[in-house]
């Protein structure tokens, strides 16, 4: 039975993960084989699937995981997509996002958002796949992992988790988040062009914001080594990070070699340490 559920959670993290196929994953032994044996990509199972674009608001709804269900909500965006005001407890995963969101906006069309704060791209002429706000959630592992392109995150609330909010994919705007107590990361970034500003991130016992290349993102038998070369010309400004392990990191030297600086921009963050110590 401990072997299956091993096993199983295996499978969990690595369906998070497959659906980048542009990442360069590093995966082990039979955990790869025996996922390699299905011809369809993995969905973990969730609580709520969202597949279809427009505005759900929950209204604070508060959704649980059952067993055998790992994610609060899963969310697949095509064109926009908005998620509002729930209450996630139980899960492994709070909310995932997938989806690419274009520059092209079609006439008329208006982006699925409920706060002019969170109304950002459209005034740019861009749109998003997915926005998520007024979230508040305490899961296991992931609170919020925005795993697609072009999204947002306004004022949601993580905290208890492995890791509070995970960027994997690039364009994504994170506003005012509060990002608190979680075990490893308050923000991990491992994606391009990504916009973190407002946002809070204390006593989390790892990083406050982390804008990586390499990084273990589980352990405790569900160890997966996920490895690129990414974090590129991300914006990190105006954010608080507090009492955490290290507060601001990213994965670079100030000069070479050994690594050139990642092109990434930190700015008038309010911290008490850094590394290295050429970002501010």
């Amino acid at each position: 039975m401990r072997q299956a559920r091993q096993w199983c959670e295996r499978c969990f993290i690595y369906a998070l993960l497959c659906m980048l196929v542009f990442l360069m994953i590093a995966l082990e032994g039979s955990f790869v084989r025996a996922v390699g044996q299905t011809g369809d990509p993995y969905r973990p199972p969730a609580a709520l699937l969202l597949q279809k674009d427009g505005i759900h608001d929950l209204r604070g709804q508060v959704i649980r995981c059952q067993p055998g269900e790992e994610v609060g909500i899963w969310a697949e965006s095509s064109l926009s997509l908005t998620i509002a005001n729930v209450v996630i407890e139980g899960c492994e995963v709070g909310i995932v996002v997938t989806g690419a969101a274009t520059n092209n906006v079609a006439q008329g069309v208006t982006p699925n958002v409920l706060s002019p704060s969170a109304d950002i791209k459209s005034q740019s002429g861009q749109r998003w796949s997915a926005h998520v706000e007024g979230a508040r959630m305490r899961v296991t592992t992931i609170g919020i992992f925005l795993a697609g392109n072009g999204s947002t995150a306004v004022s949601n609330i993580v905290g208890g988790a492995r890791y509070g909010i995970v960027v994997t994919g690039d364009d994504n705007t994170l506003i005012n988040n509060q990002s608190n107590d979680n075990l490893k990361d308050g923000f991990l970034v491992t994606g391009d062009r990504n916009l973190l500003e407002g946002n809070e991130a204390r006593r989390n016992g790892g990083v406050g914001i982390h804008v990586a290349r390499m990084v273990p993102m589980v352990g405790d038998n569900r160890f997966l080594s996920f490895i690129q070369d990414r974090g590129l010309s991300n914006v990190i400004r105006g954010n608080t990070a507090l009492d955490n392990k290290r507060d601001l990191v990213e994965f670079a030297d100030c000069a070479d070699p050994p690594f050139p600086p990642l092109s990434n921009e930190w700015t008038n963050n309010i911290f008490g340490t850094r590394r290295p110590n050429c970002i501010e």
